[in-house]
C-alpha cells in the first residue's frame, strides 16, 4: 500500500492536508456555511411572507375599493334621488306662486275693469251734464242772436 501511495505521490503530508480539509470543512460549516445558509433561509422565508402579506394587503384593498364603491353608487343613488325630490318641490312650489301670481293679476284686472267701468260711468254722466249745459248755453247764445 505504501508503494501505491509512493507511486501516487502520496505521503504524510497527504494526510495532514486531508485532516486540515476536514478540520476546516466542519470549523466552516458551523462558523460560515450554516449561518449563510441560515440567511439565505430567512430571507427567502420573509420574502414569501413578505409577497404573501403584499397578496393580502392588495386582496383587502381591492375589497375596499369594491367597497367604496358600493358606498359611493348608493349616495349616488340618494343624491340622485334627493335632488328629484328637491326639483319636484320646487316644481310644486313654482306652480304654487304661478297660480297665486295668476289670481292675484286676475283680480287686480277685474279691479281695474270695475274701476275704469265707474270711471266711464261717472264721465258719461258728467258728460251728460256737461253736454245739457253746453246745450242750454248754445241754445241761450243762439236765441240772444235772434232776439
Amino acid at each position: 500500500m505504501t508503494a501505491i501511495l509512493q507511486q501516487l505521490g502520496l505521503d504524510s503530508t497527504f494526510y495532514t492536508q486531508l485532516m486540515v480539509f476536514f478540520v476546516l470543512f466542519i470549523f466552516l460549516g458551523q462558523f460560515f456555511f450554516k449561518p449563510f445558509l441560515r440567511l439565505i433561509e430567512e430571507r427567502h422565508r420573509r420574502t414569501v411572507q413578505d409577497r404573501e402579506a403584499a397578496e393580502t394587503m392588495m386582496a383587502n384593498a381591492a375589497a375596499k375599493m369594491e367597497e367604496y364603491q358600493a358606498k359611493l353608487h348608493v349616495a349616488r343613488v340618494e343624491a340622485r334621488s334627493e335632488l328629484e325630490a328637491v326639483i319636484a318641490a320646487a316644481k310644486t312650489e313654482e306652480a304654487k306662486v304661478l297660480t297665486e301670481a295668476r289670481d292675484a293679476a286676475k283680480k287686480i284686472t277685474q279691479q281695474v275693469s270695475f274701476e275704469i267701468d265707474a270711471e266711464r260711468a261717472r264721465v258719461r254722466a258728467q258728460l251728460e251734464l256737461d253736454a245739457e249745459a253746453l246745450a242750454t248755453a248754445i241754445s241761450d247764445k243762439l236765441l240772444v242772436r235772434k232776439g
